[in-house]
């Protein structure tokens, strides 16, 4: 698999490919949750963690069942905003539905049908 293969005009495959298998899997409606995230906030979107096998998902302390392991998550970083100001934006482009966590220096957010906010 091409890991610099070009997902949309701003996200490669590589940014979210597993650190310890290089395995990606990336729901196209979560690069479109970023892609609008980066259109909003004007500042470039950093993926800290995106895809994550089972075995990497558990050494992190992933919750079970984590979105990021189905390739529908992401935590984030956007240049120029703090992370409360990520998920609030996060939250109002979601309505309704995805799932968007405030931490300390990050944002998760994922594409999940069901709405789901927390902080931790």
């Amino acid at each position: 698999m091409e890991t610099n293969k070009k997902l949309s005009e701003h996200f490669t495959r590589k940014e979210f490919e597993c650190p310890c298998c290089g395995q990606a899997e990336i729901d196209p409606e979560l690069i479109a949750l970023l892609e609008k995230i980066r259109a909003s906030l004007g500042g470039k979107v950093v993926v800290t963690s995106g895809y994550r096998c089972r075995k990497h998902n558990r050494k992190v302390g992933g919750a079970e069942g984590s979105y990021h392991c189905r390739g529908m998550a992401a935590d984030i970083k956007v240049e120029g905003a703090a992370p409360e100001r990520v998920a609030k934006c996060a939250e109002s482009i979601l309505g309704g539905g995805g799932g968007v966590g405030r931490y300390g220096s990050w944002t998760h957010v994922d594409s999940r049908v069901a709405k789901a906010r927390w902080r931790g």
